[in-house]
């Protein structure tokens, strides 16, 4: 038996229960008081009240194996949610492992793969933050290691661009590229590093599921690796690897709008 027929079960019985002692006690008492006043009916009735008291704490004890109930339903959707959420993301690093696999494929060079969330500090400055579990990576590059965050007003970084034009991005990094950037950014980059390619994960309305102009977007997709594309068609196979990267953006997004709807299902609180 499932926690919903216990509860209407539970409902129907103390209901009943309830009614009975009820209806008894009102028939006890109006014989009582026929010539009597109210008080001296009570106090005449004596132990008989006690079948008022009982028909109270009938409901007041279903009313908390009701309320346990629910949370105990509560804290299965929460596990339900939780359980969820794991499984959308172990969903998305296949996806993400499929995507780097046919652009490297696509591109004919290795590549490498990580999504950076946009985060924002207690300034409302707006930075691009790696997230370690989601990536990527058949090229080692040890400099990415110590990597923290970057402004997304960074011109220089191609993600940070990608971002704030809301645009799917390749560009072909100069071997000198690590010259262009500050101390800070440019010892968390690596130098051996040749091309970017990146693509935002736009913001969904939860409700038509569109993107939405009015928010910022979640982040940034990025593959990238140390090889550039032979020459011959390079345009053409760059072309077709920023559509895989927009079609794996697209599913993130629906993605990330689906797992912002179960976080706000699951604020719901019981009552009590």
């Amino acid at each position: 038996m499932d926690r919903s027929s216990a509860a209407s079960i539970s409902r129907l019985a103390s209901s009943v229960a309830s009614a009975i002692l009820l209806g008894i006690w009102i028939n006890v008492f109006t014989d009582r008081r026929e010539g009597a006043g109210y008080l001296d009916a009570l106090t005449d009735l004596g132990y008989g009240n006690l079948l008022l008291v009982a028909s109270i704490l009938v409901l007041v004890v279903h009313e908390l194996l009701l309320r346990r109930l629910q949370k105990l339903e509560f804290d299965d959707l929460e596990n339900g949610f939780e359980l969820l959420r794991h499984r959308e993301r172990q969903m998305l690093h296949e996806a993400l492992d499929l995507t780097c696999s046919l652009i490297a494929k696509t591109l004919a060079v290795p590549s490498n793969a990580r999504y950076f969330a946009a985060v924002q500090d207690e300034s409302g400055d707006v930075f691009l933050e790696q997230d370690r579990d989601l990536a990527i990576l058949n090229i080692p590059m040890p400099r990415e290691y110590g990597f923290t965050r970057v402004d997304v007003t960074t011109p220089q970084i191609v993600s940070a661009r990608a971002y704030r034009e809301r645009l799917p991005l390749y560009e072909k990094l100069p071997a000198n590229h690590s010259e262009w950037y500050s101390e800070d950014v440019g010892r968390m980059i690596e130098p051996t590093q040749r091309w970017v390619l990146a693509c935002p994960v736009l913001s969904l309305d939860p409700v038509t599921n569109r993107h939405d102009g009015g928010r910022p977007p979640h982040g940034v997709i990025v593959f990238y690796g140390t090889q550039l594309t032979p020459g011959a068609g390079a345009r053409a196979r760059i072309a077709e690897s920023l559509r895989y990267s927009q079609k794996f953006a697209d599913y993130m997004c629906n993605t990330l709008n689906t797992l912002e709807l179960t976080r706000s299902m699951e604020g719901r609180r019981v009552p009590g």
